[in-house]
């Protein structure tokens, strides 16, 4: 029988072990509890493995929020308290299907009881996981990049959302028709008029069709109507344009479900 030693101070890890342990090995090893210490003893090498799989899982759910959040505050000091929660967040989201991270911790594990039969975990993490931290590093990384996105975005929306509210409207109503590669613009009486709300964005005059998103929302924030009304939504595949158009119209945005225009359309 092949014994090691866990070492903590903590009850939270103590108990997270144990209950790990049970999970994963159940009888197929002997536990020993000590006031500062768990003694793990494998009948063998598959129970071995599995203990070794617990006490590294047990590692990963006590230390990982504390980790990201120590190098968060490390290395993005200069951000406010909601921002860091916000990346908090997306870091723990991202960590927590992140299955390399536990195998990384995992690996490290096995290396260093290779030569010693037992762990203190408070030195294991802080001197032996330095690739782990690294790893969870890349991930703060991404979720601060795609909060800064958000963040932009968001901004960008308000910002339209300004330039809405100060216009005059020049429509009651708008219709708008996806078509491959395009958009036709239709006024309430379904008269085309893409080529009038287009001709101050593009040069050709004789086009019939918008021909990208982005001058879409141009014409649609320079028009600021009332109502927009799209047909035949399943087309746009762009669903940020889709986003967009909700946000910024919010309640004046209406999605056709069907009507005699889109059948003739």
């Amino acid at each position: 029988m092949e014994s090691f030693s866990i070492i903590t101070d903590t009850k939270e890890m103590q108990n997270t072990l144990l209950e790990n342990v049970k999970i994963e090995v159940g009888s197929e090893a002997a536990v020993e509890i000590g006031e500062n210490s768990v003694v793990l003893k494998s009948y063998n090498e598959n129970s071995k493995e599995k203990l070794l799989c617990a006490v590294s899982n047990s590692i990963v759910e006590q230390y990982r929020n504390k980790l990201i959040s120590k190098l968060i505050n490390q290395n993005y000091f200069y951000l406010n308290l909601p921002d860091k929660k916000n990346i908090f967040n997306k870091a723990i989201d991202y960590a927590y299907n992140e299955a390399a991270c536990n195998q990384l911790v995992n690996a490290r594990l096995k290396e260093y009881l290779s030569t010693t039969d037992s762990v203190m975990i408070d030195g294991f993490v802080n001197f032996r996981l330095g690739e782990y931290q690294s790893e969870l590093e890349e991930l703060i990384d991404k979720a601060v990049d795609d909060f800064m996105i958000e963040k932009e975005y968001k901004e960008f929306i308000a910002l339209l959302k300004y330039f809405v509210e100060i216009q005059n409207p020049k429509f009651n109503v708008i219709n708008i028709v996806p078509y491959p590669g395009g958009y036709s613009i239709y006024n309430e009486v379904k008269d085309d008029i893409t080529a009038m709300c287009v001709k101050d964005f593009i040069r050709d005059e004789k086009t019939n069709k918008i021909d990208s998103d982005d001058l879409l929302i141009s014409v649609l924030i320079t028009t600021a109507p009332r109502k927009i009304l799209l047909h035949k939504g399943e087309r746009i595949e762009n669903t940020e344009l889709l986003s967009t158009i909700k946000q910024v119209f919010f309640k004046k945005t209406v999605f056709c479900k069907g009507c005699e225009f889109c059948n003739r359309l």
